[in-house]
């Protein structure tokens, strides 16, 4: 049977001409056009757009609702708790724990990802910015007929 991934992707684009998270599409169709049963994705968000991690989402739950395994590997716990039902933390090469998600919450995986209590809501001290170390104002750069950049200020 195969399986409707529901990821957009022109058959017709040349791959090198696509974005990182289109290149990312391309090759989970492939997987799947394949009759894969079981997707390992390793970060699959780190280069994808909030738009593209909202697709990618809506079609690995499409792949749960017709009977696929999809291993989902991240340390962004608000992704993890929002894609996963089962969650297994390992920590040093060692399962550290497994828990349905449904029965956890952030501050119980990062304390499994550690070892000890994390406070989630924490914020990174805000710096106040500084004297200004570098200016550019109209810069252009050409290299031989190519202009690389044109009147870019900073």
């Amino acid at each position: 049977m195969l399986f409707r991934s529901g990821l957009p992707v022109d058959p017709r684009a040349v791959v090198g001409d696509l974005s990182v998270g289109e290149r990312q599409r391309v090759e989970i169709v492939k997987t799947l056009h394949r009759g894969a049963e079981v997707l390992l994705l390793d970060e699959p968000t780190a280069v994808l757009t909030p738009q593209e991690v909202d697709a990618l989402f809506v079609t690995v739950r499409a792949m749960r609702e017709a009977g696929k395994c999809v291993v989902f590997i991240s340390h962004k716990l608000v992704e993890v708790m929002a894609i996963s039902d089962v969650v297994t933390v390992m920590r040093a090469g060692r399962v550290s724990g497994t828990v349905e998600t449904r029965g956890t919450d952030q501050h119980e995986l990062a304390r499994l990802m550690v070892g000890r209590d994390v406070d989630l809501s924490a914020q990174r001290a805000q710096t106040p910015p500084g004297e200004t170390l570098l200016s550019l104002d109209g810069v252009s750069l050409v290299d031989g007929d190519q202009r690389l950049l044109d009147a870019v200020t900073l």
